[in-house]
């Protein structure tokens, strides 16, 4: 199971791909140097984490990297080399989504439940928790429920307590709940 907050990371990361267009407007070249940067902070991202997809974010870099536009002539070089860039950019994205879209569907469906099972908490207890113990206290009390230890249980069954906690703690403050 991937770890929530790699999750949002990568989905932040892919978030990023729209700052590269700009740079095809502006100097030639430019689009080529920036998917690079962002290619390997990526790859950092993916080997730091041991992802699947760092194989494929290194692949892509390195065709980036070792391209001399043989065989194209319409074009000036550096031209060249940023259409080529955007392609392994694409390239890249279909990996990492498809990766993500996985995740995505058991995260969404996570966050769901902990919406409902706050509200339940909130109802069953009378008052909101609030505070930097918020999630430990909303979890101590699904734990400790009768009413409430099936749907507990199978979250952490589904995600794992970890990611379940920090699933938690994003979707509290849509209940109400102050956790800073």
């Amino acid at each position: 199971m991937l770890n929530f907050a790699v999750y949002l990371q990568l989905n932040s990361k892919l978030g990023e791909i729209s700052k590269l267009t700009p740079q095809l407007k502006n100097a030639v070249g430019m689009y080529a140097r920036s998917a690079e940067i962002y290619l390997n902070s990526l790859q950092e991202l993916a080997d730091g984490q041991r992802l699947p997809v760092s194989s494929d974010v290194a692949v892509e870099l390195q065709k980036l990297i070792s391209y001399d536009g043989k065989g194209q002539t319409a074009q000036s070089p550096r031209k060249q080399r940023d259409l080529f860039a955007v392609g392994c950019v694409e390239r890249v994205q279909q990996k990492v989504r498809n990766y993500l879209e996985k995740y995505d569907k058991t995260f969404t469906e996570c966050a769901d439940a902990c919406r409902q099972l706050a509200a339940q908490i909130i109802t069953y207890n009378g008052d909101i928790p609030q505070g930097v113990n918020a999630v430990d206290t909303m979890i101590s009390i699904a734990r400790s429920t009768e009413a409430l230890k099936p749907y507990y249980a199978q979250l952490v069954g589904i995600v794992g307590i970890f990611n379940l906690r920090a699933v938690f703690d994003s979707v509290l403050p849509q209940a109400g709940v102050k956790n800073c």
